[in-house]
């Protein structure tokens, strides 16, 4: 898990997408530097997201879509890649770090 911890180190999150891609956010937080070392550790990053080391990846537990309350406002959070509920909170929080963010349950 140590290429995960570096980017957790750094306040990022990482995904698997299709065709041996990555995806890393949020992308303000990647300086030239890590986008370097994240280049460089691809296929170690992309090892530790497989879903046979993560189970926590499985479909049923990732969508597109949340409902979440930032504040007092409801929205509902599309993403282009599906994301669990703490993957969803975490984009969120990232987005607005002085709101109070939460995930509504269907």
């Amino acid at each position: 898990m140590a290429a995960l911890d570096y980017l957790r180190n750094h306040g990022l999150h990482a995904e698997p997408l299709p065709g041996e891609r990555l995806y890393v956010w949020p992308s303000g937080r990647i300086t030239d530097d890590i986008r370097i070392w994240i280049k460089s550790h691809k296929d170690e990053l992309l090892t530790e997201l497989s879903a046979a080391n993560h189970p926590r990846f499985s479909l049923g537990a990732r969508k597109r879509a949340w409902l979440v309350r930032i504040d007092l406002q409801r929205m509902t959070v599309v993403s282009p890649h599906a994301r669990t509920k703490a993957e969803a909170l975490a984009s969120v929080s990232a987005r607005w770090p002085n709101a109070n963010v939460e995930a509504i349950e269907p």
